[in-house]
């Protein structure tokens, strides 16, 4: 349901960056169940066509409150399980492990048998295992939290802007409010991102109340935006090129009466802009919130996420992750197969380790 509602985002964006906090924002939205509709009202009687019977409406409220709670805790939940998965992946130190032969599981036209005479521990060229002779597949770096992935862009000065005390300052002071969030403040405008969009509020000032009195010229690569004056004539307040190309058929712009122009353009491509304007002082976007949610991802990123959220609780349990699974099944499936050392014998995995290349560590201390 959260993401049916995403249609009004930019109207609600509007109201609570011209309020400037939630308070604000909440007041404006109750303010306007009072006056427009029948809300607060209360039936008294069963015969009562407008209103709630008592209790209702706060049950409404409580209802749509904690459904998005839900969704936030979940947000949280998520977001701690690839913290910890994170942690897990990182490479420790190992012990060496015990004595062990090497043997390739056979394809289907080729048997099991081939013992290498390598020493113990060693493993085929191309293959990749940890000292500890322990076989686990390998799992891509997640360099987030649980519900949102890095798009970071790299920059050859990133050093030296990450040492600047006085930029970063500036951009803790950029990311701390809502109209400049990912962006910056200017001297007459102020712009935020996400990865997909930009939205941008060009001060006007406080005669200018009607759409008339403003015009806004959205190309791909360019932004016009003037309003009109007392006198009758129009001044330009932004006319320069964008960093980066926008889609000027999904992009719109609203007036806040007496305040500014809301602009949001449509990103051709997701990429973190560095400035607004070519003309603009560029950010460091080394600071910013370069992260978007989980369900902007593709089916098969978000599928991939998810398989490793399952292998690490899969893990904390003590059970088989999804590849250790695979790898079980084809052990199982070449135990008997001819040419086998084990053919003929029950089937115990324990006497064995696979890499997901295939090569087959017997452990030799096995009775």
């Amino acid at each position: 349901m959260a993401g049916m509602r995403e249609q009004y985002d930019t109207a609600l964006l509007g109201i609570l960056q011209h309020e400037g906090q939630i308070a604000g924002f909440l007041d404006a939205m109750f303010g306007f169940l009072y006056r427009r509709t029948d809300f607060y009202r209360i039936m008294k009687q069963k015969t009562d066509r407008l209103g709630f019977p008592p209790g209702v409406a706060v049950k409404l409220l409580l209802n749509a409150y904690k459904q998005y709670e839900d969704l936030a805790r979940k947000d949280e939940a998520e977001k701690e399980n690839l913290k910890q998965m994170k942690e897990a992946l990182e490479p420790t130190d190992t012990v060496p492990p015990a004595a062990v032969r090497t043997v390739e599981v056979p394809t289907s036209n080729q048997p099991i048998g081939e013992v290498s005479g390598r020493s113990p521990g060693s493993v085929d060229s191309g293959e990749s295992t940890s000292a500890s002779g322990s076989h686990e597949t390998p799992q891509p770096m997640v360099t987030e939290d649980a519900s949102r992935v890095e798009n970071k862009p790299s920059d050859k000065n990133s050093e030296k802007k990450d040492q600047d005390p006085e930029l970063t300052k500036q951009q803790e002071k950029f990311q701390a409010n809502p109209a400049s969030h990912n962006g910056a403040m200017r001297d007459n405008y102020s712009w935020s991102q996400t990865i997909n969009d930009v939205d941008a509020q060009i001060k006007v000032p406080k005669y200018v109340t009607k759409g008339k009195d403003v015009k806004v010229v959205i190309e791909k690569k360019r932004l016009k935006v003037s309003y009109k004056l007392d006198t009758g004539q129009w001044l330009d307040i932004m006319n320069d090129v964008l960093s980066w190309d926008v889609m000027k058929e999904e992009s719109m712009w609203s007036l806040v009466p007496g305040d500014h122009i809301h602009v949001n353009l449509e990103k051709k491509e997701e990429r973190w802009w560095e400035a607004l304007l070519v003309s603009e002082t560029k950010i460091n976007v080394r600071k910013i919130d370069a992260s978007r949610p989980m369900s902007d991802l593709d089916d098969e990123a978000q599928a991939k996420i998810g398989e490793m959220m399952y292998n690490d609780r899969q893990k904390k349990l003590g059970l088989p992750t999804s590849d250790e699974k695979k790898v079980h099944n084809l052990l199982q499936d070449a135990w008997d197969a001819d040419g086998s050392p084990f053919k003929g014998q029950p089937f115990d995995p324990s006497k064995v380790n696979m890499t997901p290349g295939g090569v087959v560590s017997i452990n030799e201390d096995k009775p």
